[in-house]
């Protein structure tokens, strides 16, 4: 993991983004943030100024890489709450608080989480990748405003803060995918030993608010639905960080 930018003072943040993106697309929000709270704006492996090495697709790489970060609370978006949840189960003592932003302990549908992601949508990414990184990465940007209030601004602004930094390389986007594919966290999120904060956007595409609720439930957490999609922080910063803040 790579800190690429480190704004205000207070207790720590780690912030992960999401498949696709970079630490740049948490600045809109963080500028509220950083108030009140020390904010660590992290680049995932392969991703914005983070090229070399690339994401890897293995979660015990992943808790490598994670442990490069300090003590504090980890906040994590989409891919990047899988990431801070896998490290807060099995890293505790790194993890003061989890926020999990649009995110849940399992991305792909199956029987045992059936508020997942369908098979075919993230086979149709992997699919889309080999023709068009981004192209690709432009149709999942869509997925994340779809139905949200005023679509095409805040699309508008996704894409000019994503497309500020280099694309992610293929293969760490591919093995993005395939993390989001296999890794199942459900079953352990009984022993999640922190106090943990679950926000979801009612309109949601890619992660639905029931998956949230439900996770929530399981570790004791505190749940909130906000209005928007995917990128809540878009759309409702302030709200945000001011349920962020009363929360801590």
């Amino acid at each position: 993991m790579k800190i690429v930018q480190t704004l205000g003072r207070g207790p720590v943040i780690n912030m992960l983004h999401g498949w696709g993106m970079h630490a740049g697309i948490f600045k809109p929000w963080a500028a509220d943030l950083a108030n009140d709270f020390t904010l660590n704006l992290v680049d995932l492996p392969g991703h914005g100024q983070n090229q070399n090495p690339g994401l890897t697709g293995s979660s015990d790489d992943l808790l490598s890489d994670c442990e490069e970060l300090p003590t504090g609370i980890w906040l994590g978006w989409s891919m990047g709450g899988l990431i801070a949840l896998n490290q807060a189960l099995h890293q505790p003592q790194q993890v003061k608080a989890l926020i999990m932003v649009c995110a849940t302990p399992c991305f792909q549908a199956n029987p045992d989480w059936p508020f997942g992601m369908p098979a075919k949508t993230v086979t149709a990414f992997k699919a889309g990748l080999q023709q068009d990184v981004r192209a690709t990465i432009k149709r999942f940007l869509a997925l994340e405003v779809m139905g949200v209030k005023h679509e095409h601004q805040h699309l508008k602004q996704l894409k000019d803060l994503v497309f500020q930094q280099p694309l992610p390389n293929k293969q760490s986007l591919m093995n993005g995918l395939e993390l989001l594919q296999k890794m199942d966290l459900s079953r352990s999120l009984k022993n999640l030993e922190m106090p943990s904060l679950w926000l979801s956007g009612r309109r949601d595409r890619i992660v639905h608010p029931d998956a949230m609720k439900q996770a929530a439930d399981i570790c004791g957490g505190q749940f909130h639905l906000l209005r928007g999609g995917h990128a809540p922080f878009l759309q409702h910063a302030d709200t945000m960080a001011d349920i962020v803040r009363n929360y801590l």
